[in-house]
């Protein structure tokens, strides 16, 4: 069913697509690539019908791909497994009844140097001075 309608909505997409291009523009590029064609095949009066069309097309747009949001989002719900690769997810350990032992690393033993400011002299070594 899901495949139905998206095929749908994708096919719906293009329809729109070819009724927004074969309307009448008012100049420019769009009459430079095709527009208002539909004059010369469905007859002068054909400007109202196409935009009642158009219309419509976009309305059940906007209805199709709201009911397959909803679809794909009841369908998503509470997964244990990865679909396409099969992994079983872990549980969060933020969220785990269980406490976690977690290894905080030691301080570093040796001594860290001072950062060195532009424009002063850097302290040597082994020329201390006290």
């Amino acid at each position: 069913m899901i495949i139905f309608l998206t095929t749908l909505l994708i096919l719906l997409c293009l329809v729109i697509v070819l009724l927004i291009l074969i309307q009448r523009t008012s100049g420019g590029m769009g009459s430079a690539l095709g527009g208002g064609a539909a004059d010369q095949v469905l007859g002068a009066g054909s400007a109202a019908q196409l935009t009642k069309l158009t219309v419509w097309g976009i309305l059940g747009f906007f209805i199709l791909a709201v009911i397959l949001y909803v679809t794909y989002q009841g369908q998503a719900g509470e997964v244990e497994t990865l679909q396409r690769t099969g992994v079983e997810m872990t549980p969060d350990p933020v969220s785990s009844p269980v406490p976690i032992d977690i290894e905080v690393p030691a301080p570093p033993s040796e001594p860290v140097p001072a950062p060195v400011i532009p424009g002063e002299q850097v302290p040597l070594e082994g020329n201390k001075s006290e």
